[in-house]
């Protein structure tokens, strides 16, 4: 495998920019509302994966947002400038950031929104190897997952307060991630991730028809699960059902899947389990 790369390389409206010059206006709407949406793509060898998927959820979002939609022969080019120095073994996180542009005070958008383009190449994460080998560690939130009503499940919105405040319960490096719940009590998602659970050769994961959002490489395991002949449903997941489960992972797009080996001091001796394996091997050979 080559070496990662791990400088970062930032273009703000399609300019490069240092790190240390990397800016926007203070009056943006992203840092001033968090009105924008954003994604996060990973790039190996070169190559974007899921790209198509990505900036349709971005594209989405700003059409939700009623924000003029991103040049897509832009955004592609941009992109591929920031992965096409990736050698083979390479890898780098690219993250996709599209506000409304500079407005005045208050919540009114400004008529004619000029948006702000960024997009950075990050470097891919320090996990623990064991992380992917072996499983990780989780615990559940005490901060609650809310609704965003009309907008939830569609758009990645830069506002990710409630996912930092849940972030914050927890500073034991050997947990990996956290679940949040709804005010229901429904197990939603992780605070970057997508749950999935097996139980009785069946893949379950939460519905996310009230809040939350469905990740991009959360529907491609579910197309590799149909593929598979794995019978899945989205379904009503709550905590003590996690209990019961034989297999546990967790998925988004640069971690693929994670295997849960132990939830709130339950171990799941098998993790990774057999079906957790045979889908992380597919999704591993769906990039090719």
């Amino acid at each position: 495998m080559g070496a990662q790369v791990d400088e970062h390389q930032i273009l703000i409206n399609g300019q490069p920019c240092a790190p240390e010059a990397a800016v926007v206006s203070v009056f943006d709407r992203g840092f001033q509302y968090g009105d924008g949406v954003f994604e996060t793509l990973a790039a190996v060898g070169g190559r974007v994966r899921e790209r198509e998927a990505h900036l349709e959820r971005l594209a989405l979002g700003a059409r939700l947002l009623a924000i003029p939609e991103p040049d897509r022969q832009v955004l592609d080019g941009e992109l591929d400038r920031l992965a096409r120095e990736l050698g083979k073994g390479d890898r780098a996180v690219l993250k996709v950031l599209y506000t409304r542009g500079a407005g005045g005070r208050g919540l009114e958008p400004p008529e004619s929104p000029l948006p702000t383009r960024v997009l950075m190449r990050l470097p891919w994460p320090d996990h623990p190897p064991e992380w992917v080998q072996r499983g990780v560690r989780i615990f559940t939130c005490r901060t609650r997952q809310m609704s965003g009503a009309a907008l939830d499940g569609r758009i990645k919105s830069m506002n990710q307060l409630n996912h930092i405040a849940a972030r914050l319960e927890w500073q034991d490096p050997e947990i990996a991630e956290g679940l949040l719940c709804d005010l229901s009590g429904r197990v939603i998602e992780g605070t970057v991730s997508n749950l999935f659970a097996i139980q009785s050769g069946v893949l379950l994961t939460p519905d996310l028809a009230g809040a939350g959002l469905p990740g991009v490489t959360r529907r491609r395991i579910l197309e590799l699960a149909d593929e598979l002949g794995i019978p899945a449903h989205e379904t009503d997941l709550y905590r003590e059902d996690l209990q019961e489960m034989e297999e546990l992972f967790l998925t988004n797009s640069v971690i693929g899947v994670w295997p849960i080996r132990e939830h709130e001091g339950r171990n799941l001796p098998q993790a990774p389990g057999p079906i957790t394996t045979r889908l992380r091997e597919a999704l591993e050979a769906s990039y090719g």
